[in-house]
């Protein structure tokens, strides 16, 4: 809805002309500027390249890299060779940085193209060439050292500034843009993406390249480079599972939505990493299930505004709205929903003043979103009664 100050739009690449810059732009990049400084636990930690490698060839690994959080082109030979050439010189590396999850794994913040030029050096995948001081290792490969100069490879001591569990999500997102601050600046959902890698970060991809969610969406993200759908699909999922009382607070009671929302959705990927693949499984199939029924019923602007005629961009409030309606007619089992009927209930109530209250400022607090939740619920049963 051009202009709605609540209104939380996504970039239509079929409409380029009504690009809009609001709230999702800020959800997704704003900072906290102001934390308690007891908020922040960061360790130094001394790690030899050999247990580095170790926990790297572990199944499952128990250091990730990942290439779609750090998007700067990949280092050239001459680089990789160079970086070699310092261990065997035995010249100190520049400090690495990791965040440590929960259960152990170091994710690595800052050093993956260091570490991923030790590990293919080791592995054999390149040899050294056009070393100006240490020329006598040129056209050599890892195996082709004596065991001295294997083993100085290996012993070298690699110090990392470490981001240790519980410091809060908002914290993390803060000290990963100042490391990366000389690239692209990240957004939330990229170093999201970072954090939590595993079964969450693979669920994700799956869901939003699948055909039920690009037909949901109108192929509205077929050029997204910057995690946009993932993040809707992030939120919806943190809310249902959050809605089933799958969280917990660390102490084993039932999770309580304090309006941090990035403690929120950081809850739904851990969750998400721990679940069982079965689980998993079910979960994507259900997604999916309510992204086709959507579909069918509503069309490829289901998740859209509109207002005076014009066609907005997608809303992240209506998609998460919606999926919790299209759910409950996936779980009342109802195969033959009249489309106008259905079109009509759910754009009566989006287009209702109390539904774009809920969407408007504070749209994500505890109230706000739990009338969303529960109203959609009782929509999507309504709907399925009346049929």
């Amino acid at each position: 809805m051009a202009g709605y100050e609540g209104d939380v739009l996504f970039e239509d690449y079929e409409y380029e002309e009504m690009k809009t810059d609001t709230d999702d732009k800020q959800e997704l990049e704003q900072r906290d500027e102001i934390y308690p400084s007891f908020d922040i636990k960061t360790e130094k930690g001394f790690y030899t390249v050999f247990e580095l490698k170790r926990r790297f060839d572990a199944n499952p690994k128990r250091i990730k890299l990942d290439s779609e959080f750090q998007r700067e082109s990949v280092w050239k030979p001459i680089q990789k060779a160079e970086l070699i050439e310092s261990l065997l010189m035995g010249l100190p590396l520049p400090i690495f940085y990791f965040n440590q999850d929960r259960y152990g794994n170091l994710i690595v913040v800052d050093g993956r193209q260091r570490l991923t030029a030790l590990f293919d050096f080791i592995d054999g995948k390149f040899c050294l060439n056009h070393l100006k001081i240490l020329d006598q290792f040129n056209e050599k490969s890892f195996g082709d050292l004596a065991p001295v100069y294997q083993t100085r490879i290996e012993d070298f001591q690699i110090q990392a500034h470490v981001i240790m569990p519980p410091t809060p999500d908002r914290i993390k997102f803060d000290i990963f843009d100042r490391v990366n601050r000389g690239g692209t600046i990240l957004n939330k959902q990229e170093i999201r993406n970072a954090l939590y890698q595993g079964n969450s970060t693979l669920f994700l991809k799956k869901v939003v390249n699948s055909e039920a969610f690009k037909l949901a969406t109108g192929n509205a993200f077929l050029n997204e480079k910057r995690m946009k759908d993932k993040y809707l699909i992030t939120r919806f999922v943190a809310f249902y599972l959050y809605n089933c009382d799958c969280f917990k607070e660390d102490d084993g009671k039932p999770y309580v939505y304090k309006n941090d929302l990035d403690e929120l959705l950081g809850k739904g990927m851990d969750c998400l990493n721990s679940m069982p693949v079965a689980s998993i499984k079910k979960l994507e199939e259900m997604i999916e299930r309510a992204l086709s029924k959507s579909a069918i019923l509503l069309g490829p602007d289901a998740f859209r505004l509109v207002n005076d005629g014009r066609r907005g961009p997608i809303n992240m409030n209506v998609f998460e709205s919606i999926m919790f309606i299209m759910v409950e007619l996936d779980a009342a089992n109802e195969n033959h929903i009249s489309c106008d009927k259905a079109r009509n209930s759910v754009q009566a109530w989006v287009n209702s003043d109390e539904f774009r209250e809920n969407i408007g400022n504070r749209r994500d607090s505890a109230i706000k979103l739990r009338w969303r939740i529960i109203e959609s619920i009782n929509l999507g049963k309504e709907i399925a009664r009346n049929d």
